[in-house]
């Protein structure tokens, strides 16, 4: 008869198998990978490949261009947003600067695993050399909010106006939970009330106790950033209304993409299917959205009679518009490289 074992070394533990469970770096990007891959070889399983190069083939070159430039403009614009919040902030730096500085982060974030690790790339080019890591954080964090909202809000509009069937039906409700979930999160975080208690928190015993040279930094961080998000709250209409024409020209861009492979949609339908991709993109699933993009519009476009391979061809083009534009941002790193320079956030901004 076979002896029972005695020991629990006999089987393994639960610390045993999440020790084994855990992945690096490489290998979540290796998974990454596997999985945009897994979706396109089940894209193209059901969808004609040679359809879908016709259809790329015959696209209208101009169209493509302008949606290139519209994309430029939009960049630019989101660049100013965080500029004017960073000049209220007195952090030195120029609107080229922060342009720059973005178009460099979006190239590293093709080869970067999540778009929060894209985002820390930002923070430190332009908190790093002036130590003013409090402000440069609520900037960021109030420019996300905002567009989001403002995202959000115009998606909801126009899905209210088509009122899609099939996939598309209950998503307006998603985007209206969404919205409203952000904007309690934007009153919280810019109420003064907030950031009374934020600061008692700090300076009560439960955190006093904490020291070191480290927890004083976190702690002078937080307070800064809690303090320069309440400072901005006067200038959320001017970063709304710029986030409502980067959006509508988003739309704009996304409509001459439709058009260049010849698929001819509503503005109404192109917004609120704009929106529900960008949210789908954000998911670090796959690699650059591979996958994810082409099955998703394939989905959402279906019940307005879209055949697959245009579907597919209309997300391909967008993949290229973006993967040319995000290279900008590598020639002017390659600049920056070549010369032994890099945009110097002290420049002031008057010049």
């Amino acid at each position: 008869m076979a002896s029972i074992p005695t020991s629990w070394q006999a089987f393994p533990c639960a610390s045993d198998e999440a020790t084994v469970l855990k992945l690096g770096k490489w290998q979540k990007r290796t998974l990454r990978v596997l999985g945009s891959a897994a979706l396109v070889v089940g894209i193209f399983w059901f969808i004609p490949l040679g359809d879908v190069v016709v259809a790329l083939r015959n696209a209208n070159v101009w169209h493509a261009a302008g949606s290139f430039v519209l994309t430029q403009v939009i960049a630019y614009l989101e660049g100013i947003q965080l500029w004017l919040l960073l000049r209220r902030a007195r952090v030195p730096v120029t609107a080229w600067d922060v342009f720059e500085t973005k178009m460099i982060t979006r190239f590293y974030g093709q080869f970067l695993p999540s778009e929060l690790m894209a985002s820390a790339v930002k923070l430190y080019r332009l908190a790093g050399p002036t130590n003013q890591w409090g402000e440069v954080m609520a900037a960021l964090v109030l420019t996300r909010v905002v567009n989001m909202i403002a995202l959000l809000l115009l998606g909801v509009t126009f899905w209210a106006i088509d009122l899609p069937t099939g996939a598309g039906r209950w998503i307006g409700f998603v985007m209206i939970g969404a919205a409203i979930a952000l904007m309690v999160l934007h009153f919280v975080l810019s109420s003064p009330v907030v950031t009374a208690h934020a600061r008692w928190l700090l300076r009560s015993p439960l955190f006093a106790r904490l020291r070191g040279r480290l927890v004083d930094k976190l702690k002078e961080i937080a307070n800064s950033t809690a303090s320069s998000y309440h400072r901005f709250g006067n200038m959320v209409w001017t970063i709304s209304a710029i986030s409502l024409v980067r959006h509508v020209l988003g739309i704009a861009s996304f409509w001459l993409v439709a058009k260049a492979v010849g698929v001819d949609l509503s503005w109404m339908t192109i917004a609120w299917v704009r929106v529900v991709l960008q949210a789908i993109m954000m998911l670090p699933i796959s690699l650059s959205g591979i996958g994810l993009r082409e099955g998703s519009l394939v989905i959402l476009l279906q019940s307005y009679a879209v055949p697959a391979s245009q579907a597919v061809a209309i997300a391909f083009l967008m993949f290229i518009i973006s993967l040319l534009s995000n290279s900008l941002g590598g020639l002017l790193e390659l600049r920056n490289v070549a010369l032994g320079s890099r945009p110097d956030p002290r420049r002031s901004a008057a010049e």
